[in-house]
């Protein structure tokens, strides 16, 4: 009896052994399907991959109500999905993270008639007003995309093909030359602390490199931070941030170095960077003047490099995977640059999206949706590394073990059971 308890127990400490290896086989088929990696020099742009891709449907519908308060006076400004990828002629030298193409577009009860605004930094907006809304009127926006994300890596620079920096050029006016709101470039402690990481001789990669690991280890994700951007300097004697810090404490630092850096911004369909989705699946985000919000807003960060083009970075995820040179299919751009106006306000702002500015006395309800929902998937087939295969066969071979060594004991349980009853029926 000892014996068949020993047997069960090991079982049972042997189980997840066995059968934990056999559950990470279970995928999607659409998981499954094959890819090819794709290396481009175009454009400028060069030295990337792009082992992964999802096509999405994205559906924006926004609509708001005016309830009360006198006659409602609104000023919408919206951000478009940008178009990131080295053919775009509104995005020079990307790397293409970002294939988007809008499909439809429709607002109404605007006033006067809608304009479609690009900046200096060549993201797009939908501008429009809402003059005198009566209550119980609405005005809305609807729009539809086709958005390709890439994974990118640019793990294939050659240090001999990187170019040199033009620094009379335009990407050094936006990007570099000045300090400025929330990247203080000028502030001695940012300055001086850039020389410390880099060495003068390293090219504008390594430098990249050794900044993006001194901001990882230097800052410590707050959770729970005011939306408000508290930028490079507050981040830098703090030593806390969330996406908004890790990004303006790296971006600030590399241009103390001389390399054109710049803020992205956008939406993440999961904070799971190892989530794969598969065609059907469906995400719905939404922001609403009652109900909240369940829209994962995140900040990430290019720099660029002559030759190469603009590299992407992700300081703040790199606990759980290296995003130094790489960006997933896991985010939509909106934004990239600095700080961006608001209509009819002085101030200038990380830019929120909606963006939504009225009269203090205005009563209204709005609602905001983004929905997802997967088209196609170029995902790499689900492979088992030589550890987990190893793991497998010990597994196997214990289970075999345990199994042998249960049918020995039950089968000679019984022998000494007949033996005893053969022996007493002699009486």
């Amino acid at each position: 009896m000892r014996s068949l308890k020993f047997a069960f127990i090991l079982m049972l400490l042997l189980f997840p052994l066995i059968i934990l290896p056999s559950s990470m086989l279970i995928l999607s088929p659409n998981q499954l399907k094959s890819t090819a990696i794709t290396i481009k020099s175009e454009n400028g742009v060069s030295g990337y991959e792009i082992p992964q891709s999802v096509t999405y449907d994205v559906e924006i519908n926004f609509s708001l109500t005016h309830s009360a308060g006198g006659n409602g006076d609104y000023w919408f400004k919206f951000s478009r999905l940008d178009d990131r990828q080295p053919n775009s002629s509104l995005t020079q030298y990307s790397g293409p993270y970002q294939e988007s193409e809008l499909q439809y577009s429709s607002i109404t009860g605007s006033d006067p008639t809608p304009l479609i605004y690009r900046d200096r930094f060549n993201n797009t907006f939908d501008v429009f007003n809402a003059t005198d809304l009566l209550p119980a009127e609405t005005i809305t926006l609807n729009q539809r995309y086709q958005v390709k994300l890439n994974e990118v890596y640019f793990n294939n620079i050659i240090p001999s093909e990187i170019g040199v920096y033009d620094t009379s050029d335009d990407i050094f006016a936006l990007y570099c030359n000045n300090s400025e709101l929330y990247y203080e470039r000028d502030y001695v402690n940012i300055s001086t602390k850039s020389y410390e990481i880099v060495n003068p001789s390293d090219n504008p990669v390594v430098k990249a490199q050794k900044i993006y690991d001194w901001v990882v280890n230097h800052l410590e994700y707050g959770e729970g931070l005011p939306a408000q951007e508290m930028g490079a300097k507050w981040a830098y004697d703090n030593q806390l941030g969330d996406c908004s810090e890790y990004s303006s404490l790296m971006v600030t630092l590399l241009r103390c170095q001389g390399i054109p850096a710049r803020k992205v911004g956008g939406f993440v369909i999961s904070n799971d960077p190892t989530t794969k989705p598969y065609i059907g699946q469906e995400w719905n985000f939404y922001t609403r003047s009652v109900g909240g919000s369940n829209i994962l807003g995140h900040a990430w960060v290019e720099y660029y490099v002559p030759n190469i083009g603009w590299i992407a970075c992700d300081p703040t995820w790199d606990e759980q995977v290296n995003y130094f040179n790489h960006i997933d299919y896991l985010r939509f751009n909106f934004n990239i640059g600095a700080w961006f106006s608001i209509p009819r306000l002085n101030d200038t702002s990380e830019f929120p999206h909606p963006c939504i500015v009225y009269i203090t006395s205005s009563v209204f309800d709005y609602d905001y949706n983004f929905k997802v929902i997967v088209v196609d998937v170029n995902l790499e087939p689900f492979t088992l590394d030589l550890e987990i295969i190893i793991f497998i066969i010990i597994g196997v071979i214990l289970a075999a073990l345990v199994v042998g060594i249960t049918i020995v004991i039950v089968r000679s349980r019984k022998k000494r059971k007949r033996f005893k009853e053969t022996n007493y029926s002699d009486y």
